[in-house]
């Protein structure tokens, strides 16, 4: 998330496009006396009577719209003093500007009006990073003071991004600066917000002011307090489309402000956030929610009737009662698992019984499960949460941590009784952290044995290719109803974090973590 910048040769003089290092020189603004617009020539250009001041003679002037004269570039000879980098077009320009830090973007105001104008565009994404490890005389106060300068000498500029990343104390004790920046940034029509305190202790409160960011789509917020909505009129961040919180104290009512009164939201990302026992969702705008869940005590969707995705991938770790009331359009649902208990669908408790008409989710065609291997009659509850979703194309399977710890009792499955979705739709099967385990196998095998419309098999597992064409091996494709399905191997390079695995969302999947093996 951050952008940690090498310690050699110096952390100002290294940027990426996620994120500048802002350092003490910027450019003169009208706070420092000096006007960023200039509206006669630099020092240097040429007078009325074509002789620069002082009697040398004058530089051909050249056009301000970097295409050139008559001339090509590459006709004139070497050494002829002609600035070509000058000749360049703004984009060109202006993607050369967002490599550099801050610093030396800002200097290049001070060539000509015309490059005073591209560091304005450059703006229109400020990345502001302070620099890590912090250089002697460039801690948080300075870096503020940066910031606060830049933001007012160019009160017009457009700013359609701002990414604010700092170390340390943050900006604990200083609200008023941050609280001016959002004024700021509200007047420039900010619509994205990406704000990281990183190793930041303790946790800073942003502003209240930023719920009155009336422009903004995109909020992102690590390791802050947010500030208290509850208490704030109706509708909040009218245009907010996206919210994603990680690492984030942020109390039940303020939560709930926000996904009930944001008009305009679509999706919601939160991970390990503190403060809120219970999310009760009352969105008609919503169509995505992933977190964790973990902690919840109660997650209940009431009213969603455009909520399209639901993931919370610490539920079957955790004890929260899962209630969905009304989300006619739900098409992914998980982590469904043994300790998801009540589990509410419609009006009907599902609890691992005789499965009612009513409980029935024909829209949901993702369904992502952990399977308790380590529970007895895990085979019974399966199959009977499975008859609850019988338009199910995609399942994606997990198994619970202790049976790959742990030998585990080996349960056969009942190939007698029919399961509507695994016989006639489900044409994917995803196995996450496959071990080859026996109670593993009996469960592949059942799945395959049963799916007649099966086309993809994937199974990601920790081991090497020889493996892998062993496994392989053991599937015949005689004991296939599907005997055309495919089955793939990868390996897992290294560890990824729960949150961003392949059925979390559709942009979830690291490829370059992934690597088949057959």
């Amino acid at each position: 998330m951050c952008c940690l910048s090498p310690s050699s040769p110096s952390a100002s003089a290294t940027s990426s496009r996620r994120g500048q290092i802002v350092a003490s020189e910027w450019p003169p603004g009208p706070s420092s006396g000096s006007n960023p617009h200039p509206e006669g020539p630099p020092p240097g250009a040429v007078d009325t009577d074509g002789e620069e001041f002082g009697g040398r003679p004058a530089k051909r002037d050249r056009p301000e719209s970097g295409r050139g004269d008559a001339v090509r570039t590459a006709d004139r000879p070497a050494g002829d003093g002609r600035d070509r980098i000058s000749d360049l077009p703004d984009a060109v320009l202006l993607s050369v500007l967002s490599f550099l830090p801050l610093r030396d973007a800002g200097r290049t105001a001070v060539l000509s009006s015309r490059w005073c104008g591209l560091f304005d565009q450059s703006l229109l994404d400020f990345n502001a990073c302070q620099p890590f490890p912090p250089e002697e005389g460039r801690g948080c106060d300075w870096f503020m003071h940066a910031i606060t300068d830049i933001l007012a000498a160019r009160p017009r500029v457009r700013i359609r991004s701002f990414r604010f990343v700092m170390y340390g104390r943050g900006f604990d004790g200083r609200l008023d600066v941050v609280d001016g920046w959002l004024g700021a940034l509200a007047r420039h029509g900010l619509r994205e917000l990406d704000v990281d305190m990183f190793y930041a202790g303790p946790r800073p409160t942003l502003p209240e002011s930023l719920l009155k960011l009336a422009s903004l789509e995109t909020l992102k917020v690590f390791n802050c307090r947010f500030p208290n909505a509850g208490s704030a009129p109706a509708p909040l961040l009218p245009a907010l489309k996206i919210l994603d919180l990680s690492n984030v104290d942020v109390s039940e009512e303020s939560l709930q402000a926000i996904l009930c009164h944001g008009t305009s939201l679509e999706s919601v990302k939160l991970k390990n956030i503190t403060g809120a026992d219970k999310i009760c969702l009352r969105s008609k705008s919503l169509t995505r929610l992933y977190g964790d869940f973990g902690d919840l005590k109660e997650l209940v969707v009431e009213d969603a009737p455009n909520l399209e995705e639901l993931v919370g991938i610490g539920l079957p770790s955790g004890k929260a009662k899962v209630k969905i009331v009304f989300a006619p359009k739900l098409q992914m649902l998980g982590y469904l698992g043994i300790s998801v208990r009540p589990l509410v669908l419609h009006d009907t408790v599902f609890d691992g019984g005789i499965v009612q008409l009513r409980t029935l989710m024909h829209s949901v065609k993702t369904l992502v499960i952990q399977v308790p291997f380590s529970e007895k009659g895990y085979t019974i509850f399966v199959a009977q949460l499975l008859k609850c979703f019988p338009c199910l194309e995609a399942l994606h399977v997990e198994p619970d941590k202790r049976s790959i710890s742990r030998r585990v009792n080996v349960e056969e499955w009942d190939t007698e009784n029919s399961i509507q979705c695994i016989e006639h739709s489900i044409s994917r099967v995803v196995f996450e952290c496959f071990g080859g385990e026996d109670c593993q196998w009996g469960f592949l095998t059942f799945l395959i044995s049963m799916a007649r419309a099966l086309k993809l098999v994937k199974l990601y597992c920790w081991t090497g290719k020889d493996w892998a064409s062993d496994q392989l091996e053991l599937l015949d494709p005689k004991n296939r109803a599907s005997p055309d399905a495919e089955i793939q191997f990868f390996r897992i390079c290294k560890p990824i974090s729960d949150l961003y695995l392949c059925h979390c969302c559709t942009q979830r999947c690291q490829k370059e973590n992934r690597v088949a093996l057959i």
